[in-house]
């Protein structure tokens, strides 16, 4: 695990522009969501229709690799996966027919697509390692079981996805940013502010203990930029250490928020039942805007965390994180608990 160059400006210069940058696409320059998007053909339908039936009876969580390997799978989702590590770090396959498959069904096409991409973590200290996103009765706070607006954020293992069975009457539409788009940002108009993202903060490895080392906002390293932007953590840590975030961090998380959210530089769709999106964790934010059900049509989306099968180099703390949640949720509990303080100091963080 490659650590942070301690020559900021140095890295910085090795970091091309948005134009040189694969990575760095944009709304207006990398065709929205349909710059994201591959159609699955009848082939690949097929051969994913018949290992459906060939898992018949088969729980989740035990699908394989090889249990979705006909060539015509395997093949797409080396497509997908060079997406994510190395084109624009997402991928949305489109083309599913959903009122072929129960929700079992295509929970199994889910999992098993995604083994192609990597090892399924578990999400909660109740073992899921598929997770159901949908408002529900919700004391701890989280977001995924609420119908709120979610910002531009990133979770906490290296890929991530979601699968759409059932869209809401209203609202709920995705949004995905480039991490690389949004440094370019920074660096023309706020360079000053590079030096706050690329420092970081602490980061809570429990519910009364931090690192012994900052985890960046942006880490910049051979050229590579990933983020890790998730502000309860922040929050927390700050709480632990009984201090506040420092000022200049401050500013620059709260400019970051704003340039996230440019319309400009997000891609926004709504995924359709039977739509499947993949993304790197640490090169793509994503977010959804609050949504509303109606009786018999209630939103519901599967989820996938992924530890990847490829890797590119980030910064200590962006994959050291993701394995301390995994060993926390192994042993039944979780130091994201209950969020309701956090999103409190959050807003009080990120609005002033």
């Amino acid at each position: 695990m490659a650590d942070i160059d301690t020559a900021p400006e140095r890295a910085r210069e090795r970091v091309g522009s948005s134009e040189e940058q694969p990575a760095a696409w944009s709304a207006t320059n990398g065709g929205g969501a349909e710059g994201i998007t591959r159609r699955l053909g009848i082939v690949q339908l097929d051969a994913i229709d018949a290992a459906v039936r060939a898992t018949e009876g088969r729980e989740t969580t035990t699908i394989t690799r090889a249990d979705f390997g006909a060539p015509e799978i395997t093949a797409l989702m080396d497509a997908a996966r060079y997406d994510i590590i190395q084109g624009r770090g997402a991928v949305l396959l489109s083309g599913i027919d959903i009122s072929r498959y129960s929700v079992d069904q295509f929970a199994r096409i889910h999992f098993g697509l995604g083994a192609h991409l990597g090892r399924a973590a578990e999400q909660s200290e109740r073992h899921d390692r598929i997770g159901y996103v949908r408002k529900e009765p919700n004391p701890e706070k989280r977001g995924y079981l609420s119908d709120t607006e979610l910002g531009p954020h990133t979770d906490y293992h290296g890929i991530l996805s979601l699968a759409s069975v059932v869209t809401s009457e209203e609202g709920g539409v995705s949004g995905f940013v480039s991490a690389a788009a949004v440094y370019d940002v920074i660096r023309r108009e706020r360079p000053d502010l590079l030096e706050a993202l690329e420092e970081g903060y602490y980061y809570p490895t429990g519910l009364d203990s931090v690192t012994d080392y900052k985890v960046p906002t942006f880490s910049v390293i051979d050229g590579h930029i990933g983020v890790y932007a998730y502000v309860l953590f922040i929050v927390r840590a700050a709480m632990i250490r009984g201090e506040p975030v420092p000022a200049k961090f401050v500013e620059a998380l709260r400019f970051f928020n704003t340039v996230a959210r440019r319309p400009e530089l997000m891609a926004s769709f709504t995924m359709q039942p039977g739509e499947i999106a993949y993304w790197h964790n640490f090169r793509v934010l994503h977010s959804r805007t609050s949504f509303r059900n109606t009786p018999g049509r209630e939103r519901l989306l599967l989820r996938l965390w992924l530890h990847p099968r490829d890797h590119f180099p980030l910064a200590k703390g962006f994959y050291e994180i993701s394995d301390i949640l995994d060993q926390q949720h192994a042993q039944g509990f979780s130091m994201v608990g209950n969020t309701e303080e956090l999103l409190r100091g959050a807003y009080e963080l990120m609005r002033g």
